[in-house]
């Protein structure tokens, strides 16, 4: 039998005992080595949340005691202006069948809201505007203009953080709520009917054609004769008539 040397025994002892050593942490290195998630069951249809029921598939009545008229979809409109784009017909034509089929609401509020990109004087000014815009639509389309309530709101009431592109897409839009039913304020809504909103007032659509063509029509100017000035000049003043000349009564007779 082959004798080892000390420095040989050395090397078998420290081989032996790092050997050892990773047997023993195997189970740990096994751990650490795997980066996968622990399994999640998948939802069923059951546990998932139900999709909200829009008008006119979710009815409205006054009944429900809701003020606020929820139709899916979005108005949309040009960057920083008023002007309604292409594709928001869906929602226009759903509005005015609300509209047109509820009579008894005879104050519909139209709100606008924006993002907070610009000032909060711009995009209360812009958010109004675009109510306007809406009601105007309605007007022309059939509904009397003294049942439209145009609301601008601006940043105030933001739904998403504007922080995030997508948060800011969901804070511009426009709501719809009912403010009167039959004439009386709906829900017990607060006196204020415009919600501290900047209001614009809705005209009829005669109103909105008489302005336009006052707009466009051209400004009469006025010539103003030129003043020529005379320097000091010294005029003969005559001086008023007088008055009827006033004489003493007779004095009256003894005996009256």
């Amino acid at each position: 039998m082959t004798q080892l040397t000390s420095s040989a025994r050395r090397f078998v002892a420290r081989s032996v005992a790092a050997g050892l050593v990773l047997l023993a942490a195997s189970p740990l290195l096994a751990g650490c080595g795997s980066n996968a998630l622990p399994k999640l069951a998948v939802p069923t249809a059951d546990d998932q949340a139900a999709l909200p029921r829009w008008y006119p598939e979710a009815p409205w009545t006054a009944s429900g005691g809701q003020s606020r008229i929820f139709i899916e979809g979005k108005i949309v409109f040009d960057t920083d202006k008023s002007t309604i784009r292409p594709g928001s017909e869906k929602v226009l034509n759903t509005l005015l069948k609300f509209a047109t089929d509820h009579v008894e609401v005879t104050l519909l509020r139209v709100e606008g809201h924006t993002d907070a990109l610009a000032s909060e004087e711009h995009n209360q000014e812009l958010s109004a505007a675009r109510a306007l815009a809406v009601c105007d639509w309605l007007v022309d389309h059939g509904i009397d203009n003294t049942r439209l309530l145009a609301v601008g709101f601006g940043e105030s009431k933001p739904i998403a953080p504007n922080e995030r592109a997508d948060g800011r897409q969901e804070n511009r839009r426009t709501e719809f709520h009912v403010q009167e039913v039959n004439g009386r304020p709906f829900n017990k809504v607060a006196k204020d009917p415009t919600a501290g909103g900047y209001v614009l007032l809705v005209k009829s659509a005669e109103e909105r054609k008489r302005d336009k063509e006052l707009a466009n029509r051209p400004r009469e100017i006025v010539k103003v004769k030129q003043f020529t000035p005379t320097g000091d000049e010294i005029k003969q003043v005559t001086p008023a008539t007088a008055g009827p000349t006033l004489t003493q009564r007779n004095k009256p007779k003894d005996g009256g």
